[in-house]
Formats: structure tokens, C-alpha cells, sequence
């Protein structure tokens, strides 16, 4: 029997992040203490969770809102002029969810599900200016380990590498 269930209102736990989690990509320390609900769930140990808005912390709100913009520029750029006009202001303003797919030993039962909240008139942004190749400045990384600039190898250290494991592979 599953331990949850579509609609149950969980809480992701706080811990420490194992090997497991990072060779798994399956559990990050930034999600702990993150409340949500069940939308899915694919066995006794995968569930997916969508998060509540309320719940996130700033950088992830950041992200998101980051990430919102781009869809909606995307979205917007693959239409024609004739179909934009068509569109309502609540489908040039779509919001996207945050599901995260989670190990059931992750979630505890979480609190009741916040009340709505009046949607501020959000100002319409100027989708038709946004440059979704951008690049977010000052973003933050789970591994600090990763630089900023990630140097990409030469056709030269490619083909030596390639010869260096052939030779390994032969002996």
C-alpha cells in the first residue's frame, strides 16, 4: 500500500545530503522544510510533490520568477501577431508549477494548505522586450566547487584523452 496519496499535504524533511542523494540528483538541503502537495506518486517511494509559492525562500523565488519570464516569452515569441492578439491577460501571464519529484522517506505530514492569496495586480510585464538569452548575474550554485567560467576542453585534449583510454582499455 502507498504511504501517500494524491492531495495529502506534505513537508519535505530537513537533512543532511548523503552521496545517494547527489549521485541521484534525488534530495537537496535547499528543499528541506519546503511544504507542498501530492500530485503524483509512481510507486511506494517516488512521489511528486508541487510546492506551495508561499513556501519558497528568496533565491528559489527568484529562480522561479526568472524561469516564469522565460516561458512566457518563449511561449509568446512561437506564436503569430494574430494569435498574441487572441490571447487573455491570464494566458500572457501563466504561472508554471514547481514539482519536485521526492523519495517518500523525505516527506512527513505537512500543514494544511495555505489560503489563497488575492493575486496582486501583478504589472504587466513587457514580455515583448525580454531577452531570454540573458544571463542571470549574481546566481547562486548548489556545489561552490562549480566556477563561473567553465572551460571547455580543446579538440587536442579531447583526442589525447580518447588515446589515453584506449590504451588503458588495451592493457
Amino acid at each position: 500500500m502507498a504511504k501517500w496519496k494524491m492531495g495529502d499535504r506534505v513537508k519535505i524533511v530537513e537533512r543532511e545530503v548523503t552521496k545517494d542523494d547527489k549521485r541521484t540528483a534525488s534530495y537537496f538541503a535547499h528543499l528541506g522544510g519546503l511544504t507542498g502537495t501530492v500530485t503524483n506518486f509512481y510507486n511506494a517511494d517516488e512521489v511528486a510533490v508541487k510546492i506551495d509559492p508561499q513556501a519558497f525562500g528568496p533565491t528559489i523565488e527568484g529562480t522561479h520568477k526568472e524561469a516564469v519570464k522565460r516561458m512566457r516569452a518563449k511561449f509568446l515569441d512561437s506564436l503569430s501577431e494574430e494569435q498574441k492578439r487572441k490571447l487573455t491577460k491570464e494566458e500572457r501571464q501563466f504561472n508554471a508549477n514547481y514539482v519536485l519529484l521526492l523519495h517518500s522517506d523525505d516527506l512527513v505530514k505537512g500543514p494544511p494548505a495555505p489560503m489563497p492569496v488575492a493575486a496582486a495586480e501583478e504589472e504587466e510585464e513587457d514580455i515583448e522586450s525580454f531577452d531570454p538569452t540573458s544571463v542571470v548575474e549574481e546566481a547562486l550554485y548548489d556545489d561552490p566547487e562549480i566556477t563561473r567560467e567553465v572551460q571547455r576542453k580543446t579538440l587536442a585534449e579531447i583526442e589525447a584523452e580518447e588515446q589515453a583510454e584506449l590504451e588503458r582499455r588495451r592493457h
